[in-house]
């Protein structure tokens, strides 16, 4: 037994198995069809409307269901694979996904059983987002990246990846906050502002300053209109689960309680100095990754690899104090969050149970929940 778990820990072999599941879910998802790979064919295609200077934001029925929800420089960013014949793009997509997440997790300053554990227990969230072949874990590596980054005083490149992260999916910027815990906040600044700009005009030689305008102008629509109609896999999910009269309105009423409660987290850290110790610094990153989901309108279930990176971390850094509750809480996210829409439960459970109900964003919820007292009562270390 011991050999064999020394062999799951080698990171070779973790390595290869996140290449395998890149490899096989590419080839279940294209003998399936254009249906199960669809948000791959939308964003491969964005590249083509961006360059014929239509509206990114419309739907095309004749290429692909549902609407491309992304910032406009994304299209730029996902060129490398949209240039890519279909099956090519697709496979190179899936293992850029994986490999983004592995890297970002061999950076952080854990020891190496700590990122065996990260490795492992986040492998299944990670399969379920690939298989939607979304952006989340790009957007959870760049969190990782950034954190890495500032804790190695890399200034410049840690004020680029939130821009990046961004200019997928407006959330990653999240986690830019992180730097008022850093020296060189001025720097970092500066260079953020400045890859902002570089980012922001990233289509700009491509479609001329006309459609450029038009392009941002569409996009501020697209968002605006998308925030009417979700109520998402997140707390105010929840609220309209258990209070059906909660409409759109109250969805920014609870996420202005969500940004205040995230502006007197970090305030207080910053007041009280909590942040000195890299344990305290870890559970603020654990905290961003939780809130972005908890606290978003548009969550679904591949976005949740954000928040479970986030139920890691908090749990590597407190399970020494919270002892068995710590580890009780990271088994129910294990089996109600991640395994919740995967085949280990039946397909009458999860049609009947388990999806109407939200069981998944409960045990997320909670380790948030936790965490939020957590940091508002943290000693300096």
């Amino acid at each position: 037994m011991k050999r064999i778990a020394e062999f799951f820990s080698r990171e070779n072999v973790i390595l290869f198995v996140y290449i395998l599941i890149s490899i096989v879910t590419g080839i279940q998802d294209y003998v399936r069809g254009p249906l199960k790979y669809n948000n791959y064919i939308i964003f491969r295609q964005s590249l083509f409307h961006l360059l014929n200077r239509t509206n990114l934001h419309l739907e095309y029925p004749k290429e692909y269901f549902d609407l491309f929800l992304y910032h406009p420089s994304f299209c730029i960013m996902f060129a490398p694979f949209s240039l890519m014949p279909v099956v090519a793009g697709l496979f190179f997509w899936l293992l850029f996904c994986s490999l983004t997440l592995f890297y970002a997790i061999r950076t952080l300053p854990l020891s190496y059983k700590h990122k065996v554990f990260f490795w492992w227990f986040i492998l299944l969230e990670l399969n379920t987002s690939i298989h939607n072949e979304q952006t989340n874990p790009v957007i959870a590596a760049l969190g990782l990246l950034t954190f890495s980054l500032l804790e190695k005083g890399r200034v410049k490149w840690a004020a680029l990846l939130p821009v990046v992260a961004f200019c997928i999916k407006g959330y990653g910027l999240i986690f830019a906050s992180l730097f008022l815990f850093y020296p060189k906040r001025g720097q970092y600044v500066l260079h953020f502002v400045f890859w902002f700009v570089v980012m922001s005009l990233l289509p700009l030689p491509f479609v001329g300053m006309s459609y450029f305008q038009q392009l941002y102008q569409d996009w501020y629509t697209c968002m605006i209109d998308d925030h009417k109609i979700n109520f998402g896999l997140s707390i105010m999910g929840l609220i309209k689960l258990w209070f059906p009269s909660f409409t759109d309105k109250g969805v920014m009423r609870v996420q202005y309680l969500g940004l205040l409660l995230f502006a007197i987290t970090w305030m207080w850290t910053l007041v009280r100095q909590h942040f000195t110790s890299q344990q305290n610094r870890f559970l603020l990153l654990a905290y961003a990754s939780l809130w972005v989901i908890m606290f978003n309108h548009a969550a679904e279930s591949p976005t949740y690899v954000i928040a479970i990176q986030g139920v890691v971390l908090w749990y590597v850094t407190s399970r020494e104090s919270f002892g068995y509750p710590a580890r009780f809480l990271v088994s129910s996210v294990f089996l109600f969050s991640i395994l919740a829409p995967t085949d280990v439960y039946p397909a009458l459970w999860r049609h009947e149970f388990l999806g109407p109900n939200l069981i998944k964003v409960i045990p997320c919820f909670i380790v948030w929940f936790v965490l939020q007292f957590q940091l508002l009562s943290l000693e300096k270390k």
